[in-house]
């Protein structure tokens, strides 16, 4: 360990520590209560974008008055009116903003975390229940989403409308899209995001809360017994027909149709399953030229596995090893699938097979928590069986925490089957205490993972380690005017031996991060590793980088970072560079030039390129048009002795419209591949029943 880090970590525990035991102080005292009735509607209010309609007069009525990133009263004004029938609920925003607005979003359905925009979120069911929100920005653009289903696109409406110092947002949200289980009280919350000034206002607040959604600080809307026949869930039938044209190396021309469905079995749990599954939607690129030691992780895209992606992977780790647990990317493409997921009373529980050919993946998942959600059981279990290989994984959890400023997880697993050949080789084991508050945290963890270690459906870096880790972590804010607006320091320290005494894995990184007026971010990093894996020799890493941002949380950032040290066999040197720039009202540009240059001990270079541009148009609220270009090429970064040389390029390009209930999608390639895949696929996807993911 570094003297540098030792210094810095005994600095930065007991600043920490001073923190939580204040905060526990605050904490402990009576929470203010944050309530609201449900106001009936006589007639339903326009939804225009204006306050003029004089239903709004008789509507609910609250304010944000928090500002929740810097914990102080909110500087600006926003005041929020609700309203409701047997069918919506109607949502006004008022905001007041001296700042520029940030409004680049066009498209509805896309996540709106990189423009000013104000949320109302709802908890029907509970604390232990299902999470809808629903998010619109200044222009009426309007994103739901969902702890249900991670594809959540209900139809529902926005209308924003700009003024002088501010904006208005109206909103009509049907009852029918989400799922509770016909209690009186629903927990609600608001809050507004001003990225000029990177905060975040809400209505109910806690000293102790750690986010905006937390449904143990949310408030409550009252009086809603009307909803509950709203509530019930349809069924959903989900039909697609494809036509694909391509050469033969990526397949051939084909015509295909599949579906996917589901079905409720009471309130809130439902059966869904898919049959011949559509995987032809165009992905985000998530290439990269970044050097790294271990497998890269990708996101899952694929529908089945998406719609119950939220079901797993729950388990509390720190300083993780080898998560998720159940990594999707690593099933194939299955011929058919079946699942069931949901939420009865303080239970949560899922589970999917994925039959294709010669293969069968599965997994289950249970969990319990209590109602004041201080302890949680959770038990998981994943298996995959192919020709001559039988593959089973289990893990199981207990965790309790005050839900203010400590909590502590046990974790037990293990992996059996063809490949653990050793008993006790499989096992997973985790023990880990955190201490914490809004602004800082100490997490001291044990982890202990066998030398046979490594489930077929498991993301899976590290096995045969065993050892301790911590990790600090604490924010300063400094005042309103202040050019630096606050700086976060961080620590994390590891050190893993085999279960033969060898060292395996270590880790010594610092960091510091000052986010600035006008948008600027500049972060700073220093850290040093080491690496042996199975069949290797063991590797060194000493980075040490810099990286300044210009309205990084928007849709137009651009970023310049460097980084350079010792990287296995050789001394590296990296740089990144990106910039988006708005094109018109509608449009954007990205351009990134990345690469590497590493310098071998035993003589010679290996250098690297990648070069990508992205150009994107939003024509409306239900069309965009997305063109996608990148080339990599050169010898990357070697950490242990193997190199590849790479010279690929990819195109693409994709239209997106949605009308009604359906959605036309027209893509020529897939920019999630090395190389473009010369394919044009026209596909036709149309609900029945139930909206999209709902």
């Amino acid at each position: 360990m570094r003297p540098f880090s030792v210094l810095f970590l005994t600095a930065l525990i007991p600043i920490v520590l001073g923190t939580t035991t204040t905060r526990f102080a605050q904490a402990t005292a009576p929470l203010p209560k944050f309530v609201v009735s449900a106001v009936m509607a006589a007639t339903p209010p326009k939804i225009d974008g204006t306050l003029d309609d004089p239903g709004w007069q008789q509507a609910a009525h609250v304010r944000l008055t928090w500002d929740f990133t810097y914990r102080r009263p909110a500087e600006e004004t926003t005041d929020v009116y609700v309203l409701a029938d047997a069918r919506f609920l109607y949502v006004a925003f008022l905001c007041v903003q001296s700042e520029a607005l940030t409004a680049t979003q066009h498209a509805d359905n896309v996540p709106l975390t990189t423009d000013d925009a104000v949320t109302v979120y709802l908890w029907p069911g509970g604390k232990n229940g299902f999470e809808y929100g629903f998010s619109a920005n200044p222009l009426g653009s309007h994103a739901g989403f969902s702890s249900e289903n991670t594809a959540f696109a209900p139809n529902w409406t926005a209308v924003g409308r700009p003024r002088a110092h501010g904006y208005v947002v109206t909103e009509r949200i049907p009852l029918d899209v989400m799922r509770g289980d016909g209690r009186n009280a629903w927990l609600l919350q608001f809050d507004r995001v001003v990225q000029a000034k990177d905060v975040t206002y809400e209505w109910a607040h806690d000293p102790a809360q750690g986010g905006t959604d937390n449904p143990n600080y949310a408030g409550e809307l009252r009086g809603m017994d009307f909803a509950a026949p709203s509530t019930r869930t349809k069924a959903r039938l989900q039909v697609y027909s494809l036509g694909e044209i391509a050469d033969k190396n990526a397949g051939g021309s084909t015509s295909r149709a599949g579906a996917d469905f589901a079905v409720p079995i009471t309130r809130t749990a439902s059966f869904f399953g898919t049959l011949h599954p559509d995987y032809s939607n165009v992905e985000l690129d998530q290439q990269t030229i970044s050097p790294t030691v271990f497998p890269r992780q990708f996101q899952e895209v694929r529908p089945f596995f998406t719609q119950g992606g939220n079901s797993y992977n729950d388990l509390r780790c720190h300083d993780c090893i080898d998560y998720p647990q159940l990594y999707t990317p690593a099933i194939p493409t299955p011929r058919e699938g079946y699942a069931v997921e949901g939420v009865q009373g303080q239970f949560t529980f899922a589970g999917l097979d994925a039959i294709a050919p010669q293969r069968t993946d599965t997994a289950q998942s249970f969990e319990w928590r209590s109602r004041d959600r201080r302890y949680d059981v959770l038990a998981q279990r994943q298996s995959a069986d192919l020709p001559g290989i039988h593959d089973a994984a289990q893990y199981y959890q207990v965790s309790v925490s005050n839900v203010h400023n400590f909590t502590a997880y046990v974790t037990d697993g293990a992996e059996s089957g063809t490949a653990v050949t050793v008993p006790g080789a499989g096992a997973y084991r985790e023990y880990g205490v955190t201490l914490f508050t809004p602004k800082s945290a100490v997490r001291l963890t044990y982890h202990d993972v066998g030398a046979q270690y490594g489930p077929v459906d498991s993301y899976v870096a590290l096995n045969d380690v065993q050892g301790p880790s911590v990790s600090a972590y604490r924010e300063f804010d400094f005042g309103a005017n202040a050019f630096v607006k606050n700086v976060s320091l961080s620590q994390d320290f590891q050190r893993f031996h085999s279960h033969a005494g060898a060292l395996d894995f270590t880790v010594d990184q610092s960091s510091l991060t000052l986010n600035a007026q006008r948008q600027l971010s500049l972060s700073l990093s220093s850290g040093e590793n080491y690496v042996r894996q199975t069949g290797e020799p063991g590797g060194y890493a000493n980075q040490n980088g810099a990286a300044l941002s210009y309205k990084g949380n928007t849709s137009t950032p651009s970023v310049i970072s460097y980084n350079v040290g010792r990287f296995g066999l050789g001394y590296l040197r990296s740089w990144s560079r990106l910039v988006t720039l708005q094109i018109g009202r509608r449009g954007s540009l990205g351009v990134e030039a990345d690469d590497t240059m590493d310098a071998l001990d035993h003589g010679g270079r290996l250098t690297q390129w990648l070069e990508r541009a992205n150009l994107a148009y939003q024509f409306g609220p239900d069309a965009s048009l997305a063109l996608g270009a990148r080339r990599i090429i050169g010898i990357g970064p070697t950490f242990f002795d193997s190199q590849q040389y790479v010279d690929a390029t990819n195109l693409s390009l994709a239209y997106y419209r949605r009308f009604g209930n359906s959605e036309l999608y027209a893509a020529y390639g897939d920019p999630n591949r090395l190389t473009t895949q010369h394919a044009f696929i026209i596909k036709l996807i149309q609900y029945f029943g139930a909206g999209k993911g709902t």
